[in-house]
Parts: C-alpha cells; structure tokens; sequence
C-alpha cells in the first residue's frame, strides 16, 4: 500500500498493550495512525501506552464509533490463540470492522485468499492459491507454498516453511523455523515446536517439539580451537 505524502495516514483501533501489540504498532505507523489502544479495563495501568491513548475495551465503542474506525487485535498465541479468537468476536459483536497488516515487502498474488485481522510481517513469502483465515498472525521470513489452507486464528513463527497444499487447522501454532512437508494436514490446535520437522498428518491438539542443541563440554575459545586442530 503507498501513499501521498501530504495525505493523512488512515485511522486504526489496535487491541493490546503488550509486546505484540508494540511491536505492530511500531511496524505499522509508515502506513497507519493508530488512534488509540484498547484492552480489558483490567489491563489498563496508564492512560496512553507508546504515546497513543488506551482505553477500555468495554466502552471503545462510545470513545471510538466502530462506524469511523477499523480495528486489528494485536494478542500473541495466548490459551492457544483462544484469546485473539475472542477479542476478535467481541469486536465484530460491537459492530467494529477489520484491517489487515500487509507489510510492503510482501508479494500478494491476485488469487491469494486473505480473511481479515490477518498480520503478515516483513519478508513472508506466499504461493499462488492459498488461502488465510481471519485472525492469523504471520511472522517474518515465513515461506508458505502454493495451493495451502490456513485456518483462522493461526500463529506462524518467523522462518517457518511450509510446503505447497498443506492445511494447517484453526488455533495452530508454529513455533520458529519449523518446517512442515507438502500435502498434510496439520489439524486444528495443534503445538509444532520450533525447528521441528512435520512429515505426517496430525490430529487435533497434538503436540510436536523436537530435542533442543546440546551443551558441548569446552569453552568456546577452546572449541574453536578444538574444530581447526580436527580440520589439520
């Protein structure tokens, strides 16, 4: 999306006031103006958070009129992405349409199908006819291939690859640089760790992490020294 530069920047709501939602407001202010945060009344401990006014949740509807403004909500993968999922409904019930965050460095093919509330962060990579859902957050660096179904309320970490028509199911999530082979089903809530490899369908809320690296016994100097005397 470009724009004018004397032409004001379009208005958004942003749900959250943690680390996710600071770092899409900080992704998004080339492109949008977020005219104010919101969360549950109970999460508010200031008026204004990265300068931006924050306001409760409960009553955004009569601050910020849903027919003026649009919304994103900005919640990581917590309860499994339940939380986003819910905010998400909350908003919608209250009347309040939703944006997508594009980032300019992602290429959108004309026959990709992209729900709403959907983050697409720098450098995500997605292949002729796939399909996203509502709510699903993508994170840099990812590789989706042609022909995939992701659900709604997805979370893909940064440097995931997934081959060409998989289905991830609804309420994923994907840890960093996993990797998922081609024409699988990965069911709905399922955890896939990070680094971990995917070579068979799932079913529902399975869990797949592979073994973290290992701690070599020498100091890293010495290692160091250790691997040019093994290449002698």
């Amino acid at each position: 999306m470009s724009f004018r530069p004397d032409a004001p920047l379009p208005e958004v709501l942003l749900y959250g006031n943690g680390q996710i939602a600071r770092m899409l407001f900080h992704f998004m202010r080339p492109t949008h103006q977020v005219a104010a945060f919101t969360v549950d009344r109970a999460l508010i401990t200031n008026p204004a958070y990265e300068g931006v006014p924050i306001v409760p949740f409960e009553e955004i509807e009569s601050l910020y009129p849903p027919g003026r403004y649009p919304m994103i909500i900005a919640v990581g993968f917590v309860d499994m992405n339940r939380v986003r999922a819910a905010r998400y409904a909350e908003a919608k019930g209250k009347g309040y349409r939703f944006i997508n965050y594009i980032h300019p460095s992602v290429v959108i093919h004309d026959n990709l199908k992209l729900g709403e509330n959907t983050v697409l962060l720098d450098h995500v990579s997605v292949h002729p006819g796939t399909s996203i859902g509502n709510s699903t957050f993508i994170c840099s660096n990812t590789n989706i291939g042609h022909g995939c179904r992701i659900g709604d309320n997805c979370w893909i970490n940064a440097g995931v690859a997934i081959a060409g028509e998989t289905t991830i199911g609804a309420n994923t999530f994907i840890g960093i640089n996993a990797a998922i082979g081609d024409n699988l089903r990965v069911a709905e809530a399922c955890y896939i760790g990070a680094s971990t490899l995917i070579t068979r369908n799932t079913t529902p809320e399975e869990v797949y992490v592979s073994a973290s690296g290992e701690r070599f016994p020498l100091p890293s100097d010495r290692f160091l020294k250790f691997i040019e005397r093994s290449r002698t």
